[in-house]
């Protein structure tokens, strides 16, 4: 049984692109990894806040006449019964 120039072809073909492409696949997948790891959305929630939060909840806990419990990494203002700051989600503490 005699192989064909194309049969050959593509047999090479497949063979380069198991022997290339799957490495390859899992090095590209790495440094889009690595990529996305410096996304402004990663650091937007990573904890670290560099201006105080000016969202509706702070307005909120003013017009309401609540005791809110400033955070001390952002700024943020939460409510009395909250563990945790609802901006950058820091555990808050008690007396802040």
């Amino acid at each position: 049984m005699a192989i064909s120039t194309v049969e050959l072809a593509i047999r090479l073909l497949v063979y380069l692109l198991v022997l290339i492409g799957a490495p390859l696949s899992f090095v590209l997948m790495f440094r889009l990894m690595d990529y996305a790891a410096h996304d402004s959305l990663v650091e937007q929630f990573s904890g670290h806040r560099t201006g105080p939060d000016t969202g509706q909840l702070n307005a909120y806990f003013e017009q309401a006449a609540v005791e809110a419990t400033t955070c001390r990494f952002c700024g943020a203002a939460n409510g009395p019964d909250y563990t945790y700051c609802h901006n950058c989600q820091e555990r808050l503490v008690a007396g802040d």
